[in-house]
Order: C-alpha cells, then sequence, then structure tokens
C-alpha cells in the first residue's frame, strides 16, 4: 500500500515536471497567433521609436527634397553686370559706361514634363522605401521576439528537469538509508542532478542573453514570462495548429504583389527609365534667353536687347544618355532576378511551415507516449523493479521530446507570423 502510494506520489511529480502542471484547451487558429505576438498598438510605437525608422524617415525626407528640386529643374536666373570707361582720344573726355542684365535658361523639347514624372517616381520610391523599412523593422523584431521565446521554452525545459532531478534524488537517498537501493543509485542521482544543474544555469543565461538582446532595442515593449501556450502531455491537449485555405501559387503571387522590396526595386527601375528619356531629351540642349540695359558714353545713349544663346553639343551628352540607359535595363533585369528569388523563399517558407506543422504533430504524439513510458518505469521503480538509471533515461527523454514539440511550435508559429506579415494580414503599418 505505501509503495502505491509512493508510485502515484512520484508520477504526479515527473508529470507535473513534464507538463506544467497547466492545462490548456485547444486554442483556436486565429487567437493562437495573437496569443504569441506582443499587442499591434506597442509594436508600432517600438518601432517608431526606434534609430532604425528614424533613419528611415530622415531618407524619406531627403528623398522628398530631391523630388521637389528636379520637379523645380536646375535652372537658375544669371545676373550680369558690367562697368567701363571710355575715353575719347580726341577730347581727352573720360565717360563712365554700365550695362545690366539677366538670362535664365528655359527647359524645352518636354524636359518639364519628364522631370514632373521624374519627381513624382522619385517620391513614390521614398515613401516605400520606409515603408519596407518599417517592414524590415517588423520581421527583425519578430526575429528577436521568437528567439527569446525559444530560450523561454529551453529554460522551462531546464526548471522542469531540475524539478525532477532535485526529485529524484531526494526519494534515492531516502530509498538508501531504507537499504532499498545500492550506492551506486545515489550516485547516478546525483550525477543526474549535477548535470541538469549545469544545463539549468546554462539556459539561464541564454534566456538572459536573448532578453538582453531584445529589451535593448524595443525596450517600450514587455516580455513575457511565460509561453503563452504550454503543452500538456497529462490530458494530451495540444493546440489545433493553423492550416492555409488559399493554395500556395496565390499566396505567392500576392507576396510579390505587395512585397516592399520588389515594389520599391519596380519604381526604381521605372524611375531609371524615365531617367534615360531625360538624358535622351538632352541631346537637344536647353537654350538660354535674357534681357540686358546699358548706358553708354555717360548716358548720352541707352541700350536694351535681347539675347539667346544655346550650347552646341558634344559626345558627352549621348555617352551619359547610353550610360543611363544601361542604368535603365539593369535595374530591369534585376526586378526580374528579385522576383525569382523573393518567389522561391516564399515557397521554401511555406513548406517549411506545412513539414514543420507536420513535425510539431508528430512531436506532440511522441511527447505524450514518451510520458506515458516515464509513468511505467516509475511505478515500477517505486515498486523495486527496474534501475534508477533507466528511470533517468526515461524521465530525460520524455521531458527532451516536451521541449522538442514546444521549440518547434514556437517555429510553426514564427513562420506563421512571418507569412502573414509579408502579406500585410498582421503589423501593416504602411503609411
Amino acid at each position: 500500500m505505501k509503495r502505491a502510494m509512493k508510485s502515484r506520489t512520484l508520477w504526479c511529480s515527473v508529470v507535473l515536471a513534464i507538463g506544467c502542471g497547466v492545462v490548456h484547451a485547444q486554442t483556436p487558429t486565429e487567437s493562437l497567433l495573437a496569443d504569441y505576438l506582443p499587442l499591434e498598438a506597442s509594436v508600432k510605437d517600438a518601432l517608431i521609436s526606434s534609430p532604425l525608422i528614424q533613419v528611415a524617415r530622415a531618407k524619406r525626407e531627403g528623398w522628398s527634397a530631391r523630388a521637389k528640386g528636379i520637379s523645380a529643374g536646375s535652372a537658375e536666373f544669371t545676373l550680369r553686370s558690367t562697368s567701363q570707361q571710355r575715353r575719347d582720344a580726341v577730347s581727352g573726355v573720360q565717360m563712365y559706361e554700365s550695362m545690366v542684365s539677366i538670362e535664365r535658361p528655359l527647359r524645352l523639347w518636354g524636359k518639364r514634363g519628364i522631370d514632373a514624372d521624374l519627381a513624382l517616381k522619385t517620391q513614390t520610391f521614398a515613401d516605400i522605401e520606409y515603408t519596407d523599412a518599417m517592414h524590415e523593422g517588423s520581421r527583425e523584431l519578430l526575429k528577436f521576439w521568437f528567439a527569446y521565446m525559444r530560450a523561454l521554452a529551453d529554460q522551462k525545459n531546464a526548471m522542469t528537469t531540475f524539478s525532477l532531478a532535485e526529485k529524484m534524488q531526494r526519494l534515492t537517498s531516502i530509498k538508501f538509508k531504507q537499504g532499498e537501493v545500492s550506492k551506486l543509485d545515489t550516485e547516478l542521482a546525483s550525477a543526474e542532478f549535477e548535470r541538469i544543474s549545469a544545463a539549468r544555469s546554462l539556459a539561464d543565461s541564454q534566456l538572459a542573453s536573448a532578453s538582453s538582446a531584445f529589451l535593448r532595442r524595443y525596450p517600450m515593449l514587455v516580455l513575457p514570462v511565460n509561453l503563452p501556450v504550454a503543452l500538456s502531455v497529462v490530458t494530451g491537449d495540444f493546440p489545433a495548429l493553423p492550416e492555409f485555405k488559399v493554395s500556395m501559387v496565390a499566396m505567392r503571387g500576392e507576396f510579390l504583389e505587395k512585397n516592399h522590396e520588389l515594389n520599391m526595386m519596380r519604381v526604381d527601375a521605372q524611375r531609371l527609365r524615365l531617367a534615360a528619356d531625360r538624358a535622351a531629351r538632352d541631346h537637344l540642349p536647353d537654350p538660354t534667353l535674357g534681357v540686358f540695359m546699358g548706358r553708354e558714353r555717360a548716358g548720352a545713349e541707352t541700350i536694351t536687347g535681347v539675347m539667346i544663346s544655346m550650347p552646341l553639343p558634344g559626345a558627352a551628352r549621348a555617352h551619359h544618355a547610353s550610360a543611363v540607359m544601361a542604368d535603365a535595363q539593369a535595374a530591369s533585369d534585376k526586378v526580374a532576378l528579385a522576383e525569382q528569388q523573393l518567389g522561391a523563399l516564399f515557397e521554401s517558407m511555406w513548406i517549411q511551415f506545412q513539414h514543420k506543422k507536420n513535425a510539431t504533430e508528430n512531436l506532440n504524439s511522441a511527447a505524450q507516449r514518451q510520458a506515458l513510458a516515464a509513468e511505467k518505469s516509475v511505478k515500477a521503480y517505486a515498486l523495486g523493479e527496474g534501475n534508477l538509471s533507466e528511470v533517468l533515461l526515461i524521465a530525460r527523454m520524455a521531458s527532451d521530446n516536451l521541449n522538442a514539440a514546444e521549440r518547434m511550435q514556437v517555429d510553426v508559429i514564427e513562420l506563421l507570423a512571418l507569412i502573414r506579415l509579408d502579406l500585410h494580414q498582421i503589423w501593416d503599418f504602411d503609411e
């Protein structure tokens, strides 16, 4: 009777340690992601105040100023003033004369319209570059957030295995005093306790490092102290993993359509096409038009007139236009290359999500089966059957399986978050 009570007590300790002693009902697919992620409003505030977005905002202001400069054009008024002295050789009289002129180049041959289009594309490029910075900042935040989640899962596993090893060491010490086990069992239990103590210290340091790396970048956000959704091997209740109802091809098309980096490259290619067109128009140089007024012979004579000048184009204009056209073609080719690379990246994320989701389900099942095996081994050991090394090994495998399942679940949720972020289904901070 006492042995049966010990068996039940010990098994409850093992299960509570491995399964965290918390039972969670299945979380709906849509709310599972929300359980793992910080609040959207807090994320936006953290990003806007981050140095990364402040740099992006300053760059956008710079590009906006460039766009206004392109629209205004580089032509400027030129004011000329001359003063001279005339001396009549016959009479010896000196006369002061002066002339003032103002002139300005004219944007002809359709250049003004091209500059207006070029300014618009430049402003569009600036806006997309800023939203791309917000998007990349969101991706970076997710990276550090889920790195902390994995460290949190490892630390939780280290804590539960430490609790189990501590209880097994205490039980073995009691059984040794009662003459039920050998000295070897106590040494094995102590060695396992010391090994797990070291693993716990390592897990604590990794968690502290992940926490510091995150909070240094995003001090406004609060990190959770526990996993949002813990697996329970006690009841076998595992959260329902999400599934995509849209085909991968359709999702990839939507991803390529909304991708900031790709759209930025597309606009840049269009901008360079306009710049090439503008350079080609420079084969026809802009004339300079001006008016002038002069006083000669000490004001006895006044002169007014109109001046016009035009540079004669050289070979440099043609070479510059060819160079800009080549840059525009290279930018267009980069768009095609980026579409291939980003499409392959999205397919890789989608495939990883599907396989890791299946792996999570298998690991959940393995963790539950291993927990049952640990239960049987503990019962057998409490009844005087088996040996401690087998009990420790099976309990360790049960804990490791649960940790692997929780880490895989974190990986699945991270992939889900990244895919939905790239599809602008979460954290859509475009301004």
